[in-house]
This record gives C-alpha cells, sequence and structure tokens, in this order.
C-alpha cells in the first residue's frame, strides 16, 4: 500500500542550555539542514520549501531566504500561508495535495521562535545581536483579525480572553460545579504535563500537581476566570523544527519507507470566525467536520488511534475535541505526544511541526502504532487534523487524501450592536489584573430575539464576587448601552 505523502525527516530542539538563543532565521538554517540529514536527503532535491512567520522577529523574504542560504536551488517552489496554529498541518495538506497532482516530491518545511530571548533582552534594556527587523513585515499578515471590532472593543481581543468564556460554556453544558470544571481542565493539563517531563524537548519538565496548576499563587495568578497562568500556552520559548516530506514517487526511488511516517489523511475546516456569533460555545463543528474526514480518509476509526496530539494552547479545545470524536475526559490514551503548549512549550505557530516532529520519531519506535495530530488556529476558529502510520504500516483502505478546508455548514448568528433590552449569559469571564484584581468582565449574551449580543460589566469587583457564587450561565439580566462609553454593559437581575 502506498499514499502521496510521507514525512521522511524532522528534526527539533530547544534552546534550554544557553543564555540567548540566535534569532529565528539562524535557527531555521540549522534546523533545516538537520532534517534534511535525519531524512537521507540532500538539499539539491528539494523542490519546494514552507515556512511559518514568527511572531519573535520578522524578515523580508524569510522563507526564500533560509533556502537559499542553505543551498537550495534558484528555482525552488515557495509555499505560504497565512500564520496560524493550523499552519503545519495545512502547508503538509497542501504539499500532500501536490505531490498527489506530481507537482512536488521533496518539501522542506521550518520555523522557529526565539521569543525567550527576545523578552529576557528586552526586559534587561539589551539590544540584541540580531539583524535588522523589517517592521514592514507583520507576523500575522494575509490572516483576518482574530475577533471582530465590535468584540475588541470590549475586551474580547487575545486568546487570553476567548478560551475562557469556552470553558465556562463547557462547565454549564456538563453540568459541573466551577470546582469540578477547574479540576477536569487542570487533570488534563497534568496529563500533559507528565507526558513533558519524559520528553527532552520539553520547554518545562517539572510534571506540576493537577493542584499546583489550579491553585492560584504570587507565581501562578488567576488570568481569565477559570484559567491560571498554568493553564495557558507559553510563548516565552527557544524553539526550532522542521519536516522533510517526500512523494510516493521519490520513496519508492531512494527507499527509507521504514523511517517515514505516512500522511495517511487529513483535512482543516472553520468554525464561525467571530467566537460571539457561533450558535455553540461548548462545541466545536469545525473540528467534527475537519476530524470525521481525515478519519475518513485514513479508513481509520478513533479506536484504532494509539495516541493523540490535541492542540492544547488551553484546556478548552482538548475537551472540544475529545467530544468531537465521541470520548471522555477519562480515557486513557494520550492527549499529547509532546507535553502540549503549555508544557512541551508554545512557539507560536509553530508547536504542530513539533508535534509532528516527535510523531515521526515515535512511529520509527511503535511501528504498529497509528497517531493523530491537531492544530487549532485563533479563537478555536481554525481546525486541521492529520493522521499518520508508519511508512510500512498503511492500513489497506487508507487514501492519503488531504484537504484543507471542508464546510462545516455552520451559520453565524446576528450581532446585537448599540443594543437595549433584557438578555440570557450563554458564557463569561473575568480578567484579573497583577494584582489579582478584576478589572473587565466579559458577557456573551442572548437578546429576546435571537441575536447575540456582548457586553461588560460596569463594576468588575461587584460583578466578580456575583458571578463566583454560583454559576450565572442562564441567567437573564438587562442590556444597556452606553453611547458615551461606546459599549455595551449588562447587570444580573
Amino acid at each position: 500500500m502506498s499514499v502521496p505523502a510521507y514525512v521522511l525527516g524532522q528534526a527539533q530542539e530547544s534552546y534550554h542550555n544557553v543564555d540567548a538563543a540566535d534569532h529565528p532565521l539562524a535557527l531555521m538554517k540549522h534546523i533545516a539542514r538537520n532534517a534534511l540529514e535525519d531524512a537521507g536527503v540532500s538539499v539539491d532535491q528539494v523542490d519546494a520549501v514552507a515556512c511559518i512567520d514568527p511572531f519573535s522577529w520578522t524578515y523580508a523574504d524569510l522563507g526564500k531566504t533560509v533556502a537559499a542560504e542553505i543551498g537550495c536551488g534558484d528555482d525552488v517552489r515557495e509555499l505560504w500561508l497565512p500564520a496560524g496554529g493550523t499552519t503545519p498541518q495545512d502547508l503538509i495538506h497542501e504539499i500532500a495535495s501536490a505531490m498527489d497532482q506530481g507537482d512536488v516530491d521533496v518539501a522542506l518545511l521550518f520555523g522557529a521562535e526565539a521569543m525567550r530571548t527576545r523578552r529576557k533582552a528586552n526586559r534587561a534594556g539589551r539590544e540584541l545581536p540580531w539583524p535588522a527587523r523589517d517592521k514592514s513585515i507583520k507576523p500575522m499578515r494575509g490572516q483576518k483579525p482574530m475577533t471582530s471590532a465590535w468584540e475588541s472593543r470590549h475586551g474580547l481581543r487575545l486568546p487570553i480572553q476567548a478560551y475562557p468564556l469556552m470553558e465556562n460554556a463547557l462547565r454549564h453544558s456538563h453540568g459541573r460545579s466551577a470546582q469540578e470544571q477547574i479540576d477536569t481542565a487542570a487533570a488534563i493539563l497534568h496529563k500533559n504535563a507528565l507526558v513533558a517531563a519524559e520528553n527532552p524537548n520539553a520547554w518545562f519538565r517539572d510534571a506540576p500537581s493537577a493542584a499546583l496548576i489550579s491553585t492560584v499563587t504570587p507565581d501562578n495568578r488567576m488570568i481569565c476566570y477559570p484559567y491560571t497562568k498554568r493553564m495557558n500556552a507559553i510563548m516565552d520559548v527557544d524553539q526550532a523544527a522542521a519536516l522533510v516530506v517526500v512523494s510516493n514517487r521519490f520513496i519508492e526511488q531512494s527507499g527509507g519507507v521504514e523511517r517515514a511516517a505516512a500522511v495517511l489523511g487529513g483535512a482543516g475546516s472553520e468554525d464561525v470566525w467571530n467566537l460571539m456569533q457561533r450558535p455553540s460555545l461548548s462545541r466545536s463543528p469545525g473540528m467534527e467536520t475537519a476530524f470525521a474526514a481525515a478519519l475518513q480518509y485514513a479508513a481509520t476509526e478513533v479506536a484504532d488511534i494509539a495516541a493523540f496530539d490535541f492542540y492544547s494552547c488551553f484546556p478548552s479545545p482538548v475537551q472540544m475535541a475529545l467530544s468531537a470524536l465521541g470520548l471522555n475526559v477519562d480515557d486513557n490514551r494520550q492527549f499529547s505526544i509532546t507535553g502540549g503548549l503549555g508544557y512541551a512549550g508554545g512557539p507560536g505557530n509553530n508547536y504542530v511541526m513539533h508535534s509532528l516532529a516527535t510523531a515521526v520519531q515515535r512511529l520509527r519506535e511503535n511501528p504498529a502504532e497509528i497517531l493523530m495530530i491537531t492544530g487549532v488556529g485563533m479563537a478555536n476558529t481554525k481546525h486541521a487534523a492529520t493522521i499518520l502510520s508508519r511508512g510500512d504500516r498503511i492500513p489497506p483502505a487508507a487514501t492519503g487524501t488531504t484537504v484543507f478546508r471542508e464546510d462545516s455548514g455552520e451559520t453565524a448568528l446576528t450581532v446585537a450592536e448599540q443594543a437595549s433590552g433584557p438578555c440570557t449569559i450563554v458564557t463569561y469571564t473575568i480578567e484579573y489584573d497583577r494584582e489579582r484584581q478584576p478589572f473587565n468582565v466579559i458577557y456573551i449574551l442572548d437578546t429576546e430575539d435571537g441575536r447575540r449580543a456582548v457586553a461588560n460589566a460596569r463594576d468588575p469587583a461587584g460583578a466578580d464576587q456575583q458571578l463566583l457564587r454560583e454559576d450565572p450561565i442562564g441567567k437573564t439580566g438587562m442590556l444597556e448601552w452606553d453611547a458615551d462609553a461606546d459599549r455595551q454593559f449588562f447587570s444580573i437581575r
């Protein structure tokens, strides 16, 4: 049996033992060469390259520059997609399709971040000996904003605010108490942390207990309820990873199938882009669509998967991934093969390059396994899933089909702007400052006429006490448009 694409080479590195890492372009060149060496492929055989844009530094023509400086030919093709948590997988899916069409035979993918080094230098007021940064290049160029201007006006701008909204919605949908939900989230991350403890490439290998993860302390402050700092992905890391993907034609001629990971199938999908407009904030039709398609293309059942790597920037997408597959949080399989973004490390949008590299190495050592790697981008908006087996253990009916985006069929709700009147709470979060004081409350609300609203609390401290007393989701209150503040406010009855 064969499929169109195989991951033949991998390399990854965490720069723990240096005071300062090199800049991302230099890290990419190093890790790309290592991946080629691991694959046994010479640089002149590479006919396509793909780079994940880093957050920690910006460059003009980054992918082409890395390719040229490691010795690729002038005619090497560059593949590029806007950066996001699914981008490494999206690129592999596009490459696999190109290989199926006979357009590409050897593709080199690479990415790196040096955010720890950059922020450490910034705090010390020290200038790094890096090349001049091209400020005309934006790390998220080509990508739609994560949230709408209306959501942003109410403080819903970043992942740290978006994912807690989903966590609280999950709590309500499962009928759990606040502490039960916090314990569930912490247990998932503790399970990942135990994997990180055994991963030499993980950034944090201390394996904190679930209690340490969930307990608020001076070093583990509450960021946005119910997430403490150790429930968030950690981007202050210096890490690099690269992959070599080859076609079936190449591997038949050159060999190495027993060291390669076969791409059995893969797919991407999206939820409604703006978080507040999603009909449900406790499930993901995009995940359900992408996962089902990837499994179908791979001719694989959920029960066949030996281990997962669910994208774990926060606990809520892991729980939605489990629900999308019909699994419970007590499933005994690994939810991450690296330790996840909170413990293995969250190198910007390049994390999945690391999980895929780990999967290749794992399949070399465990030839009978089938693995499922997932990615999440933006506010749990973009989703991807890739199913892998060892190259010489492909299931007979696997097609190797990969699709960039499948339609989830979800329809966006209408937004109520500058509105007033009775509403029902769909979900909420409370944001805290470094002194542990609440400074903003974000509500997502349903209006009586079926529209969706976002609002704040006029008195965050008072709302904090009220919201933490009992589950407020499903309770009613009054929405008020304040023209002077240019925002909507909500108060529970």
